[in-house]
């Protein structure tokens, strides 16, 4: 195992980050969390039950688009009524899962010992920031991906696509430790 990543010990899975991994991890998970603030809520009772008169419209924000797939792009009317039950909910559970991740981002020299539910959180979140990511780079299929393992050295989202790469390591030693 390298200084940073995943790993199941006898304790459960453990997490070790190098400073600047570390660094680089909270400042992306911080700027996911800050994507998934609901829609506001004009009306106080519609907030107080959580439940939407009106669907909120689709995200306008590719990258938010990616973690809010329309669920029906056949019928808008389903997608609307998806929409208005299921997105906040869904962008509370996505909040909380970036927020858990960020306040246990280990130090350097310290490890992370994640339980189940954590292990869900990191899932959520490292997958969430990936998809952002991808969105970023324009990547829409594998020749897409392939292109971008191609990139000249120069080309300005090098940088963008190797932290790409590096967060699709980290999600599979996570899932490879979860098996």
């Amino acid at each position: 195992m390298t200084a940073d990543g995943f790993r199941r010990t006898r304790a459960g899975i453990e997490l070790r980050l190098t400073e600047p991994v570390a660094a680089l991890l909270s400042e992306l998970v911080s700027h996911i969390e800050a994507m998934l603030e609901p829609p506001p809520v004009d009306d106080p009772l519609e907030a107080l039950v959580g439940l939407r008169d009106t669907a909120p419209p689709p995200p306008d924000d590719p990258a938010l688009a990616r973690l809010l797939p329309d669920p029906y792009p056949e019928d808008p009317m389903a997608s609307g009524d998806f929409r208005r039950r299921r997105t906040d909910d869904l962008l509370a559970r996505k909040r909380t899962a970036a927020r858990r991740v960020l306040a246990a981002i280990p130090g350097p020299g310290q490890a992370l010992v994640l339980d189940e539910d954590a292990a869900q959180d990191w899932l959520t979140t490292l997958n969430d920031v990936r998809l952002v990511l991808g969105t970023q780079l324009e990547l829409t299929d594998d020749d897409s991906a392939v292109e971008l393992a191609q990139l000249d050295p120069d080309d300005p989202r090098r940088p963008m696509a190797a932290v790409y790469d590096y967060l699709t390591v980290l999600l599979d030693d996570l899932l490879r430790a979860l098996v």
